[in-house]
């Protein structure tokens, strides 16, 4: 096996991203999933992608929030009242109260989305994966946005001195941002919209979507010509 580290985004640097050559390698038969043709029955094997992607980003929000926390009962020095130690300064620990509320909101939204695909692949009906997909597609705009901008509050609290590159605190905000463009949170945001709307199952306009755009692209090309 040949693990060529080459992937070079600003975020994520130690997820061991990159490209990976097998050759000759060894896999036991039971071990081996064979990838899902969804047009042989409803699948959410799609939408447990985009699970594991939020998955992680209420993770990170969670560190955030345990890391501006340490950060701030660390801190002795109050720039904004000097008056009153930094744990007492009411808009540190209004900023301090949001990014938590923001990381709890987070969690039940994941896991309440994933309770609607453990309840899909319960039932197999396509009703069920279409609900679930739905579910999860629905809160996966809503998640990224919320991260993204709780990531990017703890250092209203922090001054200059959080931002020192001791403490990287802005790998929060880096591995948010490149986890959050792996997908295009606005086309889920349209699939669902037309779920709800004329009960298009999400997997079906996905596809419908990413069909138009590659004849569109073709039709380009020839014009091209």
């Amino acid at each position: 096996m040949d693990i060529q580290d080459d992937w070079d985004g600003f975020g994520q640097r130690l997820t061991g991203s990159g490209t990976a050559t097998f050759t000759a390698v060894p896999a036991d038969p039971q071990l081996i999933n064979p990838r899902v043709d969804e047009s042989a029955g409803p699948s959410v094997q799609h939408a447990v992608y985009q699970l594991t992607h939020l998955s992680a980003l209420a993770g990170i929000v969670q560190a955030a929030h345990r890391d501006i926390t340490a950060f701030i009962t660390s801190r002795t020095r109050n720039l904004f009242n000097p008056t009153v130690v930094l744990t007492e300064d009411t808009m540190v620990q209004q900023v301090v109260g949001e990014t938590y509320g923001a990381a709890k909101t987070i969690e039940a939204s994941v896991l309440a989305a994933a309770a609607s695909l453990d309840r899909a692949l319960a039932s197999g009906e396509q009703a069920d994966h279409a609900a679930g997909d739905a579910h999860l597609f629905a809160v996966q705009g809503t998640v990224i946005e919320l991260a993204l901008h709780t990531v990017s509050r703890v250092f209203e609290v922090g001054g200059a001195s959080a931002t020192s590159t001791s403490r990287a605190l802005d790998r929060h905000w880096r591995n948010a941002r490149t986890i959050s463009s792996h997908n295009p949170a606005i086309l889920r945001q349209r699939v669902v919209g037309d779920y709800l709307l004329n009960g298009t199952s999400p997997s079906e306009s996905t596809a419908r979507t990413l069909t138009g755009h590659a004849g569109q692209a073709g039709q380009a090309g020839q014009a091209g010509h």
